[in-house]
Parts: C-alpha cells; structure tokens; sequence
C-alpha cells in the first residue's frame, strides 16, 4: 500500500480567525465610511470630491 503524500498538508499555514475577523471589520468600516459620505454629502460626493481625486492622482 501507498501512502499519500503528507508535506503539502504539513506546509499548510492555517487561516487566523484574527486576521478575517480584522479584514472583515476593515471593509465593514469602509462601507460605513461610504455610507456615511452618501448621506451627508449625497450626489455632490461623487460630482465634485470624485472629480477632484482623480485629478489629483494625475
């Protein structure tokens, strides 16, 4: 009988439950971010700060 082989399952690095919990409270707060920009500065969030962003950026 063979046995299979076992390294790859050795080299495995586990996922931390921390660092999803960590990103997944990071792209939380990001929406809430966006939300709360939306709701105070509605439509001219994305006429004028979006304008002014992508000119900066060039």
């Amino acid at each position: 009988m063979t046995q299979p082989d076992q390294t790859q399952d050795e080299n495995a690095v586990p996922i931390s439950r921390t660092g999803l919990l960590l990103l997944g409270g990071g792209a939380g707060g990001l929406l809430l971010t966006g939300l709360l920009l939306w709701w105070r500065e509605g439509d001219r969030l994305f006429t004028d700060g979006l304008i002014a962003a992508i000119v900066a950026c060039f």
